[in-house]
């Protein structure tokens, strides 16, 4: 039977082309869809009858219920397992902890960005960025010896901004696909980009990126993490780690790790808006964000990467002054 093509206008922006039948309907085009019954197509502003059959050449639109998505796929893209965050000293799974607070060096007005240091080695860090060695010296399972990289950032943040990236991303890319097209290196979609990695072995956490900032509330972590086999599966990381799309899917995922620890106190934290001068661990696959300030405000940001990462971006990275460079097999 001969076919033709009609247009989909996908609810992430991309146009799909479909080969369809005279005797095909709206039904039958659903059933081709990934999304399955979990939207409606719209022509010319009006809700398609899935009983009806279509015409070549149709553009249509699909308009989502978003929630009923979540719903259906919350599982399949997020594991809730264990935890994705950990406030050093504080709260676990398991048990409470005295809370232990961090101690932040006067500001200078330092920026730097993911510059190497052996961690271990204070002589591999300048000497104007000491004033942070107790908080990277907290940085606990971190394995001496190893080169790490380490982020300062003090700058004064206006009304309703954020110091650093909003939006829900996590820290991995994904793939070299949602890099740059400069970064890719050859890289496919099958290549799984490190960025800290982390992991939790009973009550220890492994690798993995530990921050802490000296503001409240400006900055906002979800207990769950994308699924290592989605990592590079097309549309569910965007570039350089975009989930802002994936809100609704995380707060189910996150939902679900409240209710599968609801006898600890922790589960109450299955979303968490940091705390100043506390030190925390997440994965490099745990969804957080920046949040914008309600008022102008100096911030002080203090993150260091554990050695697992795949590329270092020398265009948007400091340099060690004291020549110490990532191991050759990053990128």
């Amino acid at each position: 039977m001969a076919t033709f093509p009609i247009y989909i206008r996908h609810f992430d922006g991309s146009q799909r082309a479909f080969d369809i039948t005279l005797t095909d309907t709206v039904k039958d085009v659903k059933e081709m869809m990934e999304e399955g019954d979990m939207f409606d197509l719209i022509y010319a502003g009006a809700e398609l009858d899935d009983k009806q059959t279509l015409e070549p050449n149709m553009e249509l639109e699909m308009v989502v219920d978003r929630q009923k998505l979540a719903e259906s796929r919350a599982d399949e893209i997020f594991c809730y397992v264990g935890t994705s965050f950990w406030e050093y000293g504080g709260e676990t799974v398991e048990e409470e902890r005295e809370l232990i607070e961090m101690e932040f060096p006067p500001p200078t007005d330092i920026n730097i960005n993911m510059m190497p240091f052996v961690f271990g080695d204070k002589n591999s860090i300048p000497s104007e960025y000491h004033g942070y060695l107790p908080l990277i010296e907290n940085c606990w399972n971190l394995r001496p010896g190893k080169i790490c990289y380490l982020t300062i950032q003090e700058s004064l943040v206006k009304k309703d901004t954020s110091q650093r990236r909003a939006g829900l991303h996590i820290e991995t890319p994904g793939s070299f696909e949602n890099l740059h097209p400069k970064h890719r290196l050859g890289g496919g979609r099958s290549t799984i980009l490190a960025w800290g990695k982390g992991a939790i072995a009973g009550r220890l956490c492994l690798e993995g990126i530990y921050m802490s900032s000296t503001v409240s509330d400006s900055c906002r972590v979800f207990n769950c993490r994308i699924r290592e086999d989605k990592l590079t599966e097309p549309g569910i990381v965007r570039s350089h780690g975009d989930v802002s799309h994936l809100e609704p899917e995380i707060m189910l995922a996150c939902e679900k790790f409240r209710e599968k620890y609801k006898k600890f106190k922790s589960a109450g934290n299955h979303v968490l808006h940091m705390k100043p001068k506390r030190l925390y661990w997440i994965t490099d696959r745990t969804p957080h964000e920046s949040l914008p300030l309600a008022e102008d405000t100096y911030r002080q940001y203090f993150r260091v990467v554990s050695p697992s990462i795949s590329v270092w971006f020398a265009d948007h990275s400091t340099a060690n002054p004291l020549g110490i460079v990532p191991p050759s097999d990053v990128i």
